[in-house]
């Protein structure tokens, strides 16, 4: 099963608690996530956008939430894409609501939705989904560890000073998906460089995994704490440079389909960050969009592969 089908499923759930609606099991509902974007041959894109508009739904016509988020995920497809129709939920995925009852489910929504910086909307839920999936990873079942054939060419840039922990995670990467391309990097400096140098040629990278110490251990004075490090450049000084990178770029005129690579900090301070600095809502720090301890997992590299996807 997908990670953001896993992580729609407790969203949902935990919704539900919050209303004191009767709260049905989190496997039904991932189940039935997957199953929407099985059959309706949905991307990454098409699921994140079903739960910008779930939220809303689940909330206003608890506690019927297959309802909600077949409505989701029709509207979410649909804002994200073209060619797709209501019938094709009642064709493929559940006869449970007559094609009429979707339409007026969907004329209900839009009546009540307030659309607004949906772009901004997008990445917080794909953050927020993202962290879900990383903090309910479990071991795959055996033969699903693999993405599909069929989703994009996974690029990734590894930053760390150490090349142990670099080669660890090149070998994670690849055991999810062995056709990725991989970049890997020791400082702030040569990062943001290949970074910029993937733009220009519009090669994107879909992920960016960052360990926080970027320096080598001589530059530091004392005991090696958070602040000490923050001192120095490091890990989330790369994502507050694509952020800028990202900004700039979207003063000028829109030359291709641009989009920001998911940003995970992989460390050892990773209590410390989540404690010590700001954690927004969807689980992002800074411009870091999730925060691991290490040593990084199977599945948790699972998560991010799946989930880095566009």
């Amino acid at each position: 099963m997908h990670a953001f089908s896993e992580a729609t499923g407790v969203a949902i759930t935990e919704h539900l608690a919050v209303q004191g609606c009767p709260v049905p099991d989190v496997d039904e509902v991932s189940e039935y996530a997957e199953r929407c974007r099985v059959r309706l041959a949905l991307g990454n894109a098409e699921v994140v956008m079903a739960m910008v508009f779930a939220k809303l739904l689940v909330k206003m016509w608890a506690p019927h939430w297959k309802f909600a988020y077949t409505v989701s995920v029709s509207l979410g497809t649909k804002y994200m894409t073209e060619g797709f129709y209501l019938f094709d939920i009642v064709a493929h995925v559940t006869d449970e609501f007559s094609l009429e009852v979707l339409q007026q489910g969907e004329q209900q929504a839009l009546k009540v939705y307030p659309f607004g910086d949906m772009n901004a909307r997008y990445c917080q839920f794909r953050n927020a989904l993202v962290n879900v999936g990383v903090r309910m990873a479990v071991a795959p079942a055996p033969g699903t560890v693999h993405i599909p054939a069929d989703e994009p060419e996974l690029h990734v840039l590894i930053i760390d000073n150490s090349s142990e922990v670099a080669a660890w995670h090149r070998a994670l990467v690849l055991t999810c998906t062995p056709s990725a391309r991989i970049a890997t990097r020791a400082s702030v400096g040569e990062a943001i460089n290949y970074l910029q140098e993937c733009r220009t040629r519009s090669d994107y990278v879909h992920l960016v995994l960052v360990g926080l110490v970027l320096h080598e251990p001589e530059e530091l004075h004392g005991e090696l704490e958070l602040q000490s490090v923050l001192q120095l450049p490091n890990g989330l000084n790369v994502g507050d440079e694509l952020d800028a990178m990202m900004e700039s770029i979207a003063l000028s005129p829109p030359v291709d389909f641009l989009f920001k690579p998911l940003v995970a900090l992989v460390t050892t301070f990773a209590e410390q960050v989540l404690t010590k600095l700001q954690v927004r809502a969807d689980g992002s720090v800074r411009s870091c969009d999730v925060v691991i301890s290490k040593p990084l997992t199977t599945q948790t590299m699972r998560v991010l592969v799946q989930g880095c996807c566009v």
